[in-house]
Order: C-alpha cells, then sequence, then structure tokens
C-alpha cells in the first residue's frame, strides 16, 4: 500500500508543478532528445508575516519518442511511450513499480496521467492551460525568451466564489502561468499563485540537447525487485 500511495502522490504532484510528462503520447509525435535540471521553489506567507520556503532540485531527460525519466532525491519516474508503461523507482528499497497507461492515451485523446484534479486546476501534462467550464479566464502573455528559447506564455485565472464549501467569505482566486516552448515541446516555466498554498515556480534550468540521454535511463536496473502496480485513480481517471 505504501509504495502504490508513493506512485499516486508522486505524480498528482508532479502534475500540479506542471512538470508532469506526457503518457502514452502519440507514437509518431518525435521531440527533441534532452537532459535539464527542474527547479521546483514554493514560497507561502503567513499571516504574522513569516515566509515558508521549499527548494526540490530534480533532474530532467527526455528521449525522442517523448519517453521521460525524472530523478528526484529517493525516488526516480521513468515514463515509457514505447511499452506504454510508468515506471516508480524507489532507491531506498530497490523496488520498481510499474503500471500500464491506457492504450487510448497513444491515440490522443488525453495525457494519460493527468488527474482530473490536473484539469481542474488547470494545468496538463504537456504545460497546456485547460479551461474551466464556469469561473475561469484566460490570457495570453505573448511571448518572451527564457533559457535561450522562445516561449509563449498562458495565464488562467480560477476563482472559487465567496460562501462555498471552503467557507470563505470571499472569493478566492488562483492563477496559473505556463510559459511553453514550441521547440523543445516543454513548459519552461510555470508559475502556480494560490492565496491558500502560496506561490510555486518550476523552472527547467542548465537545458543540453547536446548529447541524447543514454537508454539505460529509461530501464529498471537489474537490482531492483519489479513489483506490478493495480489501476490507480492517477490513470483511472483518465479511462472514465
Amino acid at each position: 500500500m505504501r509504495v502504490i500511495n508513493r506512485f499516486t502522490i508522486t505524480f498528482a504532484a508532479m502534475t500540479c508543478l506542471g512538470i508532469a510528462p506526457l503518457v502514452a503520447q502519440t507514437p509518431s509525435l518525435q521531440t527533441v532528445p534532452l537532459s535539464a535540471d527542474i527547479d521546483v521553489v514554493s514560497v507561502r506567507t503567513l499571516p504574522d508575516g513569516n515566509t515558508l520556503r521549499q527548494e526540490r532540485k530534480m533532474k530532467f531527460y527526455r528521449r525522442a519518442d517523448g519517453s521521460t525519466r525524472v530523478e528526484e532525491p529517493n525516488r526516480v519516474v521513468i515514463v515509457d511511450n514505447s511499452s506504454h508503461t510508468v515506471t516508480v523507482l524507489d532507491t531506498i528499497r530497490k523496488v520498481a513499480q510499474v503500471q500500464n497507461a491506457p492504450l487510448s492515451a497513444a491515440n490522443g485523446t488525453k495525457p494519460a496521467a493527468a488527474l482530473s484534479k490536473s484539469e481542474s486546476s488547470g494545468i496538463s501534462l504537456s504545460g497546456s492551460i485547460n479551461i474551466g467550464k464556469t469561473g475561469a479566464g484566460k490570457t495570453d502573455l505573448g511571448v518572451k525568451v527564457i533559457a535561450g528559447y522562445s516561449v509563449h506564455g498562458l495565464q488562467q485565472s480560477t476563482t472559487i466564489a465567496a460562501n462555498s464549501a471552503l467557507g470563505n467569505t470571499s472569493p478566492i482566486t488562483k492563477t496559473i502561468q505556463v510559459w511553453r516552448s514550441a521547440d523543445l515541446r516543454l513548459p519552461l516555466l510555470t508559475v502556480i499563485t494560490d492565496p491558500l498554498g502560496g506561490t510555486t515556480t518550476s523552472q527547467y534550468e542548465n537545458i543540453s540537447t547536446a548529447t541524447p540521454p543514454d537508454s539505460s535511463l529509461f530501464t529498471v536496473p537489474a537490482r531492483y525487485r519489479t513489483v506490478p502496480a493495480p489501476q490507480s485513480r492517477v490513470i483511472a481517471s483518465q479511462t472514465n
């Protein structure tokens, strides 16, 4: 159960931060092989003026077919588009949990690992913005350069009305900015501003396209014990 929860929480967190890769995207879709660092900074200011700041560093690898590997301390997530699987490596326990992605996603219907929660929050796995049916507004932020690449920015604002189930007496507005590179097919900068949780910034840095990542990075190491994963809500939400 611990491993299963870790799998679900991992993708939920990655999706909400705008850094989760596409799972089982269209096989013919080719991307630029690359490696990069991901810097995620969360800042929250308390009512007394105290500031809470947390920073997470990750390593990102991507093959030409869009398969990805994201390395965090004690955890690695591999999305393999050729086998349509998502693998979470527990680097402490040396356990690999493998879950199949629905083949329907390979037809380009939906990013398979996207949570329904992420769709309502306005961020998709590809870095695009999903506009909700009510209470949402989209703003085109234009074009700028990040890390030497031209990026196009979109911002979505979603407002929770006053007197909602949260008990808020005034409206609460959450905004998500996504700056996406069409050349790299990657959201190089994502900024989520939420009065309830503060501001979270996710940015790709030290991007290198000079040498394709080694194929061994996208396989389960021989010393790991492989554990199959039952259908979880992370992927099941996209098959309903």
